[in-house]
């Protein structure tokens, strides 16, 4: 029983893999479109690391972040706050404004993010994310 918790497991994680590689090929955002569809961003907690670290939506838009790894993380900001996440859970945010919202995990300080919003010059002219946030 335990070893199809284990395949179970490890076929979910490929699946989430595979939705954010996705996401992280056009920049982690939906196309609002016509019809104003709200668009859901995923974020993965691994390796000590948000990946991607760095990702832009639209105003409206929500943030989903699954911790895929075996530590526990939390998502905090000014503006939000997920408690402690086990392996497994999911912290959802939806940002109606736009702006540039750091955040990080309290546990590992370290573990940094950032979700822009809407069309927001963040002065470095870059908003491609390497992966990185973790140590």
């Amino acid at each position: 029983m335990k070893k199809l918790f284990t395949i179970l497991a490890i076929l979910i994680s490929v699946l989430l893999a595979i939705g954010c590689a996705g996401n992280q090929q056009n920049g982690g955002t939906g196309d609002n479109g016509e019809d104003g569809a709200v668009e859901t961003t995923n974020v993965i907690m691994e390796d000590i690391q948000f990946k991607p670290a760095t990702i832009q939506i639209s105003v409206g838009d929500t943030v989903t972040w699954t911790n895929e790894d075996s530590a526990e993380h939390t998502v905090t900001s000014d503006n939000f706050d997920s408690g402690n996440l086990e392996q497994g859970e999911t912290f959802t945010h939806t940002f109606n404004e736009a702006g540039i919202y750091d955040y990080q995990c309290t546990i590992h300080p370290s573990m940094t993010g950032t979700v822009i919003v809407g069309d927001v010059d963040t002065g470095t002219g870059d908003t491609n994310s390497d992966g990185t946030g973790g140590y």
